[in-house]
């Protein structure tokens, strides 16, 4: 299990406070290094340079920051939307699947209920832990058997079987493009920008001079909980299917796939 995903399945609070503490501890060790070098060396401190160059760094730092959120928001938002329409063409296959004959019908019925249970306690597990499912589905793979070899007769029962077809294949598509959520992450170019910049923050804070070693602990302080609950959400929205801030199954419990799917 990768390191993030390992530590996005401890509780929020836990994840916050750590964050905080290696934050604090790394800002109060950089901060006391420059107290001890400024006084060997003797050199006076530059506020006005370092609040200057701070100002800028925090607001370019700051915008591409909230641009990195919003990107991986949008991918959050777009992995439920396709969560939610592989529920609805697996609810419509459901749905069509009522008017086959008896036999057609329990053998779509019984896959239906394979899939769920699977996709819920099985699929669902391994993506909490960042791993990636596999890309075929034997129960979606016995459906579409099941439909090809199922013969129309009248124009209602062609007109059905041709959208139960269409909704199966709707609900494949979809489901490949779950498992593709679930294996993406943000470029190794962004996550190194958004820790390297926490880092280059902490490292213009420590050369902040206050005279009051209460006042800078403060500063630091103030300075790693922006950063650590900043850090955290960036992590958290990372993975699509991990942590609290995670796609739900819960569009598989909805309406006509409640009767494949009791909750228990």
């Amino acid at each position: 299990m990768p390191v993030d995903v390992r530590f996005l399945s401890w509780p929020a609070a836990v994840q916050l406070l750590v964050l905080i503490g290696i934050f604090f501890l790394l800002s109060s060790a950089g901060a006391v290094a420059f107290r001890q070098f400024r006084g060997r060396s003797g050199s006076a401190p530059s506020n006005e340079t370092i609040t200057v160059i701070l100002g800028i760094y925090g607001a370019i730092y700051g915008a591409l920051l909230a641009f990195v959120i919003v990107i991986a928001w949008d991918d959050l938002n777009a992995a439920k939307g396709r969560v939610d329409a592989e529920a609805a063409s697996l609810a419509a296959v459901a749905r069509d699947a009522e008017f086959l004959p008896a036999e057609t019908r329990e053998r779509i019925s019984g896959d239906m209920k394979e899939y769920l249970t699977y996709t819920v306690n099985v699929e669902w597990n391994k993506m909490r832990m960042g791993k990636v499912p596999s890309a075929s589905n034997p129960n979606l793979d016995d459906m579409l058997a099941t439909l090809r070899k199922y013969r129309p007769i009248s124009a209602r029962e062609i007109a059905d079987y041709q959208r139960m077809r269409t909704d199966l294949t709707s609900t494949i598509s979809d489901r490949r493009a779950r498992i593709g959520d679930s294996g993406e992450q943000l470029p190794d170019l962004l996550r190194y920008f958004i820790f390297g910049g926490a880092i280059c923050v902490i490292l213009l804070c420590c050369c902040f001079s206050v005279s009051s070693v209460f006042e800078q602990a403060v500063l630091l302080a103030a300075v790693s909980v922006l950063l650590a609950s900043s850090l955290l959400v960036v992590v958290g929205l990372n993975h699509p299917f991990v942590g609290d801030i995670s796609v739900s199954p819960e569009a598989y419990y909805r309406g006509i796939l409640s009767q494949y799917l009791p909750r228990g």
